[in-house]
């Protein structure tokens, strides 16, 4: 206690607060931060009920997810409106307003809005995405009021009407020639990481968090646990990947982590982005590429040398092949122009 008052009094002094940021709570918020201003039903309220149920409902991961993007987006804009008097057209003032606002990136400042007309089509993608989750929480939470008797009209959850918007195919991901650059170029403990994601597609998040016990139980490959719902799925291996893991988990007790950094800390929270960029930069990549491209690498290929779109989805985790499909699915060219040229029947 001491200790906290006294680094209290010296972040106090002038000469410190003039440099210092304002105080946050570390670790991970779990409440709403709405606090009721006006009388009847609002929009804060719904997403209490909505929240207090996700709490229950869903995976932890899912639910922080969710909490985030409403402590962000949905209460300082909407949160004080009655729930009644929401309609259509604030439902599109709210929808420009969040294509228009940059992305929040962890507690950096948020920078200024660039208009609708402004925006790249990559960026609009992926504002767009943002958006449509963003109307599913409404769309949700509003039903449950209704559902509740908190409001007698459904017009509030049906003038709700996702964006249209449509999964763009993937271009960057690496050759067989530069995983091996990439390889090359990372430390020890970078590189398991780095080979981890080229044998099975997984996310980093779910790399991090994998344990020796998920390794090898029921199928040939490993079990990955749920993160963003709660669907979990087996991820099949070949026989180099498979080996690959069980070197990995030699000597470890069964609840240790597959992955871990060389001072013996977790890979979760992001701790892999700045060794990953300086990486990139080393081998030589395009300056572009992030961790998440080793999971489109690992489709892509896979695409491209012929295997069926529902064995990739299920490698993935999607729930069937549409994105897959969407995303991928000019690879296969090759593929289709063998079918065509062994099933067409000659003309002439």
């Amino acid at each position: 206690v001491e200790a906290v008052e006294s680094a209290r009094a010296w972040f106090a002094t002038a000469e410190i607060r003039q440099v210092a940021s304002e105080p946050y709570e570390v670790g991970i918020n779990s409440a709403l931060r709405y606090r009721k201003s006006v009388d009847g039903f609002t929009v804060g309220d719904a997403m209490h009920d909505y929240i207090e149920w996700k709490r229950v409902a869903a995976a932890k991961s899912h639910f922080e997810t969710n909490l985030s993007l409403i402590n962000h987006h949905i209460i300082p804009r909407l949160g004080d409106v009655r729930l009644e008097e929401f309609d259509g057209r604030l439902f599109t003032e709210f929808c420009v307003n969040v294509l228009e606002s940059p992305p929040k990136r962890g507690r950096q400042p948020v920078g200024l809005k660039v208009p609708l007309a402004n925006l790249d089509p990559d960026a609009l993608r992926r504002r767009k995405k943002t958006l449509n989750t963003l109307i599913g929480i409404l769309r949700l939470a509003f039903r449950m009021a209704w559902e509740n008797g908190e409001v007698e009209s459904e017009r509030t959850w049906r003038c709700l009407r996702r964006v249209p918007h449509a999964d763009t195919p993937r271009h960057h991901f690496l050759t067989r020639r530069q995983c091996q650059l990439l390889l090359r170029a990372c430390r020890p403990d970078l590189g398991q990481l780095v080979l981890g994601a080229l044998y099975t597609g997984c996310r980093v998040s779910e790399l991090a968090r994998l344990k020796v016990a998920d390794v090898g139980g029921h199928v040939f490959g490993i079990f990955v646990a749920p993160q963003k719902s709660w669907k979990s799925r087996y991820v099949h291996l070949p026989d180099e990947g498979m080996s690959f893991f069980l070197d990995q988990c030699e000597n470890k007790k069964d609840n240790d982590l597959v992955f871990t950094r060389e001072d013996g800390g977790n890979w979760q929270r992001g701790a892999h982005k700045h060794l990953f960029k300086e990486t990139v930069c080393r081998a030589g990549l395009p300056t572009e590429f992030v961790f998440h491209g080793l999971r489109h690498t690992y489709a892509s290929q896979l695409v491209q040398a012929g295997t069926p779109l529902a064995i990739v989805a299920k490698q993935l985790g999607h729930a069937n092949t549409d994105t897959v499909s969407r995303t991928y699915g000019h690879l296969s060219c090759q593929s289709i122009e063998e079918e065509l040229s062994r099933r067409f029947a000659p003309l002439n």
